[in-house]
Order: structure tokens, then C-alpha cells, then sequence
């Protein structure tokens, strides 16, 4: 069949479009790690965002993968969220230490009490007494002895018609201290101090919990990331598809003009076209669900129904061959792992249970104790005495309530003490028992859960080492079928410029390459989330990003 010139430079056109090399086809040398990227204030906008709140995002945001991550950490919901998550831990351990805070107390009481009487020795049909009655004082418990103590200080004053009261008002004073010491029960195991060293694990394990949220936000940002590039790098093949299968088009169309070509040509050409269009469609869809991933992952709460900005990753694939130590790699999941951390804090946990339960096994012996001192005072009551006769001053009693603790720590002092124990336990004692059995499952549990979690890592370990392997090889195979099916296109176009082949084996061949470029993209993208994923699986993610919890964990 005679070929028209032009076909030949038709098709050599659509030949040296499809064989150019994808972006990523040809790796650039490894770039220098970028240094950390200040995240930007809260009040800030990036390039290209407006800085109006709730406007619509617009216009183009270059962005390194680093530059993603900051973003990521300043702006991210979930980020946020997680970090109310040790401050509140840190108010639970200053809630639990605060049952240990001294209490100042005070009560006052006033009474009016009218008793009706008959007897020779109570002038008149009632007693009237009123009393003036006031406490106050502190008290506390020591931390973890649990030994608890107080001092109150008590004033009354009474004023009486009683004829054989000689003083009205009367007033008195004490001062007393009053100490319970737990001996074995509750002494350096009590629920309060219990309380307070489990809260002490659960901020510790808080911390933990954050760089354990802090990791996996900063995989799925860089996995978004790389989906990112990966989609924006199958548009552009599926572009570059369709613009050749258009070129073809034209050639076949002109070609079926002067009769040179069959209208079923036209057709399979007219086909391949809608096949490239229905993949550029495909192919762009995916790329803007890329976009708008990444935006939600950097932007946090900026992203609106109404958002057209797109970002433009600056950072580039770069491919280099690991040789990864298993053995390495697992001594390190193990040292840095919070997962593991978190683990072993529950085991402190429970074995702090455990030792407060043998203590509830203990039978209740406490020391009790009191000293203190009394005083009195008053003035000669006005009421006369049974007899009718008035009432002379006592000698050596104070007129005024001051005159009450005059005596108090010195040998003329009335004083008061008392000492004792209190025993106490339950027959059986079966609760305090079983809780110690719990207890010690408890711990027991906890123990192999940390062995499962250390079995766990070494198994992710293994899964991502492999997995980074593979991703090697497999770029490496993507990139021979890559330029073995760009080869057989360039050898179908020669065909098809000697009128030994159609247009329909030279679209089958195009199809080919266009697959096989595609499987290089994945195959790329897949290596960079297995990077990734080693990472995560070793502990040392953040310290590879530059990420500094400490400044991560600050609530904005």
C-alpha cells in the first residue's frame, strides 16, 4: 500500500512524543536535605492563599515536602486535636496530687435555748442560755505515708440565768492535735497516692501517645504528597496520549481523504482517541481528589466548597538503592517505637495496682492520738445564787475571753492527751484477695501485651523491609518494560511508515507504553511510601523530617 510523505512525518512525530522520557523516567541526583521550614503563624498565609478567613483558597502554592510538613503540623485538625491530649493529662496528674493540699476549715454556731424548769434551786420558770460556739483549724495528709493530722482551735462564750452558774458569759478556749497513723493498711499503698502515681504514667504515656499521632499524620502527609506528584505525573502522560492519538487522527483522516486508507482505519483511530480522552478524564479527576487530600492534610480548616487553589510540589522523586539491616532496623523500632513505650507504661501501671492490692490485704492498724489544752474565763454571773444572795468574783479567773489561752503552753495550763490504736479487719478478707488475683492477671497481661507489641514491631520491620525491596526491583523491571515497550512503539511507527503495519497496532503499541510509563509512576511512588513506611515502623520518622515534638506539641 503507497504511504502519502506526510504520513511518515506524522507518525516520526507521534513516535518522538510518546518515546520522550516521562518527568521521573530519568532520576536527578538526590537533593540536598532541606533544612527545617519555620511552619508560618497561624495568621499568615501562604502564597497564593488569601489571608481573609473562610474566603475561597485560589491561585497556585509551591510547596516542598518539607514545607508540606510544617504546614501540615501548624494547620492540621487532627494535629490539633492530639494536642489537648497531654495537657489534660497533665491536669489529671495535678488533680490527683491536690486530695494532698492542706484544708483550713471554720464553723460557727449560735444558739438561744429556753428550758423550763421547777426546782428550788433555779429561780424562775425557764433557764435561758445563750452560747457562742466557733472552730477552726487545718488539716492534711502526708503524701504516700498517709498519715493524716490536724489542729483546730475552738472559742465559746455562754451566757446563763443558771443559779448555780458563776460565771456569765462564760468563756472557754481549746487547742487540740489530733494524728492518725496507718501502720500497714493504706500506709505508703493508699488509693489517693495510688491515684497520683498512675496519673504521673498516663502523662508520661500522653507524651507518647502525641508522637505516636505526631508519626502517622506526618506518613499520611507525605504519602498525600506523593500521590500527589504521582497523579499530576499520569495526567501528564494521559495528555500526552491524547495529543498524539489527536496527531494520528489528522494523519488517518488525511490519509482517508485522498484514499490511501480504509474508513475502518478512521475509526480505530477515532477510538483510540476516546480511549485517551476517557483516560485523560480518569487521570485528571485523580488528580484533583490528590489535590484536594493534600490541601485538607496542609491547610487544615482553609480548604471551602468553593477552593481552586492548587499546589505545585517542588520536591522530586529520587531513587536510591538501600541496603536495610533487619537486625538494625528492629533495634531501632525498639528504642524509639511509642507504641512500645505506651506498652511498658501499662506494665508500671499494673504493677503499681498490683502492689496496692497486697497492701489492702494487710489488716487495718492505726495509731491514734490527741494533746491539746483548755482554758476558761468570764465575768461573776449578775444572777444571785440559790440561796438569793449576789455571787463574788473566782480569784484567778480572767474577766475577758482573751484571758482564756492565757495558760496554754505553760505548766499552769490545762492540759489533754490521749492515745491509742484502732485494729480492724474483715473476716475473710475475700474482696482484698480477689482484687490481688486481678491484680496480678492484670500484670501479667500487661507483661505480654509488650511482647506481643515487640513481636508486632518485628513483624512491620520485616513487612517494610521487604516491601522496600521489592520496591527496588520493582522499579528497575517497571523501567525495562518501559523502554521495551517504547522500542516496539518506535519499531511499530517505522512499520507503519512502510505501510507494513495500521494505525490500529501502532494505537495497541502507544496503549502499551502508556502502560508502561503509568506502572514506572506507581512503581516510584510505591518505593517513596515504603521509605516512608521504614521509617514510620523504626520510630524515626519525625527525626528524619526535622519534626520537633517538643515545638509540635505547643497548642495554637
Amino acid at each position: 500500500m503507497r504511504r502519502l510523505p506526510r504520513l511518515a512525518a506524522g507518525i516520526s512525530a507521534i513516535a518522538l512524543l510518546l518515546v520522550a522520557p516521562p518527568a521521573g523516567a530519568e532520576e536527578p541526583p538526590r537533593p540536598p536535605a532541606p533544612a527545617q521550614v519555620p511552619a508560618p503563624a497561624p495568621t499568615a498565609s501562604p502564597p497564593g492563599v488569601p489571608p481573609t478567613a473562610g474566603a475561597p483558597l485560589q491561585g497556585q502554592l509551591a510547596l516542598s515536602l518539607q514545607e508540606a510538613i510544617a504546614m501540615s503540623i501548624e494547620n492540621n485538625l487532627d494535629v490539633q486535636i492530639a494536642r489537648f491530649d497531654p495537657l489534660i493529662a497533665a491536669e489529671d496528674a495535678t488533680i490527683a496530687w491536690g486530695y494532698y493540699d492542706p484544708r483550713l476549715f471554720a464553723q460557727y454556731l449560735y444558739s438561744h435555748l429556753e428550758t423550763p424548769v421547777a426546782s428550788t434551786l433555779q429561780q424562775g420558770r425557764f433557764l435561758l442560755e445563750k452560747e457562742h460556739l466557733g472552730t477552726g483549724g487545718i488539716s492534711g495528709v502526708i503524701p504516700k505515708l498517709n498519715w493524716q493530722a490536724d489542729i483546730s482551735y475552738t472559742g465559746a462564750s455562754l451566757e446563763s440565768t443558771s443559779s448555780i452558774q458563776s460565771l456569765s458569759p462564760q468563756y472557754t478556749a481549746g487547742l487540740t492535735a489530733n494524728v492518725t497513723l496507718p501502720l500497714l493498711k493504706d500506709f505508703l499503698w493508699s488509693e489517693p497516692w495510688l491515684a497520683v502515681k498512675n496519673s504521673q504514667i498516663a502523662e508520661g504515656s500522653s507524651q507518647d501517645t502525641f508522637r505516636q499521632s505526631l508519626m502517622d499524620t506526618v506518613e499520611g502527609i507525605e504519602r498525600a504528597y506523593w500521590e500527589l506528584v504521582a497523579s499530576e505525573e499520569r495526567l501528564r502522560v494521559a495528555n500526552k496520549s491524547l495529543e498524539s492519538n489527536l496527531t494520528l487522527l489528522d494523519q488517518t483522516r488525511a490519509q482517508y481523504d485522498v484514499g490511501v486508507v480504509s474508513r475502518v482505519e478512521v475509526v480505530e483511530a477515532e477510538a483510540g482517541v476516546a480511549n485517551s480522552e476517557l483516560d485523560r478524564i480518569t487521570s485528571e479527576n485523580g488528580y484533583r481528589s490528590a489535590q484536594d487530600q493534600l490541601i485538607d492534610l496542609v491547610l487544615g480548616p482553609n480548604l471551602t466548597p468553593g477552593s481552586t487553589l492548587e499546589i505545585q510540589p517542588t520536591t522530586r522523586p529520587d531513587v536510591v538503592t538501600y541496603d536495610i539491616d533487619p537486625e538494625a532496623a528492629t533495634a531501632k523500632a525498639l528504642e524509639n517505637r511509642p507504641e512500645l513505650a505506651i506498652a511498658r507504661a501499662n506494665v508500671e501501671a499494673a504493677d503499681l495496682t498490683r502492689r496496692f492490692a497486697r497492701n489492702q490485704l494487710l489488716p487495718q492498724v492505726d495509731a491514734v492520738g490527741s494533746y491539746g489544752y483548755s482554758g476558761l474565763a468570764g465575768r461573776t454571773s449578775p444572777t444571785p445564787d440559790f440561796f438569793g444572795n449576789p455571787r463574788t468574783p473566782i480569784p484567778g479567773i480572767g474577766r475577758h475571753y482573751g484571758d482564756t489561752d492565757d495558760d496554754f503552753f505553760s505548766g499552769d495550763g490545762a492540759r489533754s492527751w490521749t492515745a491509742g490504736g484502732v485494729f480492724s479487719i474483715p473476716i475473710g478478707n475475700v474482696a482484698a484477695r480477689a482484687e490481688k488475683r486481678r491484680a496480678e492477671l492484670e500484670l501479667t497481661r500487661a507483661r505480654t501485651q509488650v511482647r506481643r507489641e515487640e513481636q508486632r514491631i518485628v513483624l512491620e520491620i520485616r513487612d517494610a523491609v521487604r516491601n522496600l525491596r521489592s520496591a527496588q526491583e520493582g522499579i528497575e523491571a517497571a523501567e525495562r518494560r518501559r523502554l521495551a515497550a517504547e522500542e516496539q512503539f518506535r519499531a511499530e511507527s517505522i512499520r507503519l511508515e512502510h505501510g507494513e503495519s495500521t494505525p490500529f497496532d501502532v494505537l495497541l503499541r502507544e496503549q502499551q507504553l502508556v502502560e508502561a510509563e503509568s506502572q514506572k509512576i506507581t512503581a516510584i511512588q510505591i518505593y517513596l511510601n515504603s521509605l516512608a513506611a521504614l521509617d514510620r515502623a523504626q520510630g524515626t520518622i519525625l527525626r528524619e523530617r526535622n519534626v520537633v515534638v517538643e515545638q509540635a506539641r505547643t497548642l495554637r
